[in-house]
């Protein structure tokens, strides 16, 4: 005998995809991971820390004391750092060891940030961090030489591009930091701009 199949009913009406949204995940905000990776020394850490204290997710009062204890050990241009290098290890020798997490809310969605460690011994670390990401911001620094030194064979910025797109992220961000060591020149903006488009769009379709 067989089994008489079972019938399938067409929807009539159009799909409201919002409303179903909303019905199953009710006013819930959806989850984000990302992660920001980079070569050593590109203000990865510096860059977010200020960023979590202009969403205000450091008091005033806690800047102060890492601005104050910052100072003593000559490390002040480090202030904002130590909101994610929180070990005496990182403070001290000035770079991410592991990956720092912190979190702050959109209107839409709450983001898990993960600032991954740029040295090349921490790969590990950074891998274990990319791993968790939805989507990553890649800081490349302007600095004459530094960006070289980083995209270059050997280099961070290439490998940690390559490692989070291996592991399926798919969205990448690109910051141009410390621009203000060359003085803001237009030209080296445009220069740096060019050459990542050519490796991350054209050669590895970001």
């Amino acid at each position: 005998t067989t089994t008489p199949l079972k019938q399938v009913v067409m929807r009539k009406s159009d799909l409201n995809v919002c409303a179903e949204f909303k019905k199953t995940r009710g006013n819930s905000k959806e989850s984000l991971n990302l992660i920001v990776i980079g070569h050593v020394d590109s203000g990865k850490s510096t860059l977010m820390g200020h960023l979590l204290f202009q969403l205000g997710q450091v008091s005033q009062k806690i800047m102060h004391k890492y601005e104050q204890e910052s100072r003593k050990v000559g490390k002040q241009s480090s202030m904002y750092a130590w909101v994610l290098d929180e070990t005496d290890e990182e403070r001290e020798r000035g770079i991410t060891m592991d990956v720092g997490q912190n979190r702050f809310e959109t209107e839409n969605r709450i983001v898990t940030l993960l600032d991954a460690p740029g040295h090349k011994d921490f790969i590990p670390n950074m891998i274990g961090g990319a791993y968790q990401a939805d989507v990553a911001i890649l800081v490349v620094n302007a600095t004459t030489g530094e960006f070289e030194a980083g995209f270059e064979a050997g280099g961070q910025t290439r490998e940690h591009a390559l490692l989070v797109r291996s592991l399926g992220v798919s969205q990448l961000c690109v910051a141009i930091n410390k621009l203000d060591t060359v003085d803001w020149d237009e030209n080296r903006f445009s220069s740096i701009r060019d050459k990542l488009k050519l490796f991350l769009y054209y050669d590895h379709r970001y």
